[in-house]
């Protein structure tokens, strides 16, 4: 009978229900005798242990979902970023200057004057950022007499160009936009001190800053991704530090990467200073603990800490930081006073996702943003204290020591608009 039923199933289905049958049989037999061997309560775990793994796979799926989703979300941006680009290119070549008598001439780069002192420095460092906010801005106000469709048009561009973000543009459209319709604003010259206002109302956020004088020894932790000169930024600030005559201590958090211990050495030897440092694949939490135990210890008055920039391992990522953070409260239970991520702004808008995945990982208290001079991007820290809240701490606009410097709202502000 059984052989009977296997060449019908063979000659109607073919070979492959055949096998899937055959392999259907054996494994429901299998099965069987596994449940009737089990205890109710070996079954009960045993679908806990099931249930379990389901749990763990569908986690993995999210997880890769959402990575899936950051990368889509990175590739539109950059996408957009380059239509703005070659938007910007196109009326930059169009655009000339006009002589009294109808001459065209090509419009020539302004002399850029020696900078005296650090606003000098930082005015000149932010130019390119000032020419992409508000040269075309400008170019769409000449001979407007009131505002239109066409020069909000022009000011969403320019301060999409300069990497504001989207949402913090579209704040500052709103806010243009329903004083013109209150007729607050009419005259296209006041158009420029508005926006100011609102980017100075933006960027002056009131946090008090931890000091020496408040807290000894104080503790800070550095975070960011590879490459954006975290480790030069430590040493800068450093350098700072004993200038200023106190007794500095740093922490070589970044054990995953050799050069890092390395750098972060050189540095401590630059700024004369002393540093806890291990051989790469050390435990960053054990260096972070005996590098603040010998602060108390041995009375220093600030502790620098790098860490590790691996960003694409999100989840391990947050769980060092907080395990670093664990072991320095029973140390200092305050402790860190400060956690500060280091931002490069020559990314543009991929500093404001950087900015968004470390704010999940570590209560971030402050910014600091590099690599300001010579970029059109500046704009991004608008819109980073904006849509996340966090003030920034320092700013820098080249590669000297004092290129660094603590962060001035106003003083920011009025290098765009001067």
């Amino acid at each position: 009978m059984i052989f009977s039923i296997i060449w019908f199933v063979f000659t109607v289905f073919g070979s492959g229900a055949l096998v899937a049958g055959l392999l259907f049989l054996w494994t429901g037999g299998q099965l069987g005798e596994v449940s009737e061997k089990l205890t109710p309560q070996q079954a009960e775990l045993h679908l806990a242990e099931l249930e379990k793994q389901r749990q763990q796979e569908e986690e993995a799926r999210e997880q890769k979902q959402r990575e899936v989703q950051l990368d889509r979300l990175q590739q539109q941006n950059e996408a957009l970023q380059e239509e703005i680009k070659r938007k910007h290119g196109e009326r930059r070549q169009q655009r000339t200057l006009t002589k009294r008598f109808g001459e065209a001439i090509p419009e020539a780069p302004a002399p850029t004057p020696e900078p005296q002192n650090f606003y000098e420095k930082l005015r000149s460092g932010v130019s390119k950022t000032r020419e992409q906010m508000l040269g075309g801005l400008s170019d769409a106000l000449l001979g407007k007499k009131e505002i239109d469709e066409e020069v909000l048009d022009s000011l969403e561009e320019a301060l999409l160009g300069a990497d504001i973000g989207p949402e913090t543009t579209e704040q500052i459209l709103e806010v243009v936009t329903s004083r013109v319709e209150r007729q607050e604003l009419r005259d296209v010259d006041a158009l420029r001190e508005v926006i100011r206002e609102e980017i100075v109302r933006i960027l002056h956020k009131e946090v008090p800053i931890p000091t020496v004088a408040d807290r000894k020894p104080l503790v800070l932790m550095f975070v960011g991704v590879n490459g954006v000169g975290k480790t030069t930024t430590i040493g800068k600030i450093a350098a700072q530090y004993r200038r200023d005559g106190h007794r500095v201590l740093m922490g070589a958090g970044d054990t995953f990467r050799a050069a890092a211990i390395e750098q972060l050495t050189e540095w401590s030897r630059r700024a004369n200073c002393d540093i806890i440092a291990k051989s790469q694949g050390a435990d960053p939490s054990s260096v972070m603990y005996e590098a603040v135990e010998e602060a108390v210890r041995e009375e220093y008055d600030v502790v620098i800490c790098d860490t590790a920039g691996r960003l694409h391992t999100k989840k391990n990522l947050m769980e060092e930081l907080r395990k670093m953070v664990r072991v320095v409260r029973k140390v200092v239970p305050d402790a860190p006073h400060e956690v500060l991520l280091v931002l490069d702004a020559t990314t543009g808008q991929n500093a404001i996702f950087q900015a968004r995945e470390f704010r999940e990982a570590a209560d971030l208290t402050g910014i600091v943003m590099t690599k300001l001079d010579g970029t059109a991007k500046g704009g991004v820290i608008i819109g980073i204290v904006n849509e996340f809240d966090i003030p920034v701490r320092y700013i820098g606009v080249g590669e000297g020591i004092e290129d660094l410097r603590p962060y001035d709202a106003k003083q920011f502000t009025d290098s765009l608009f001067s």
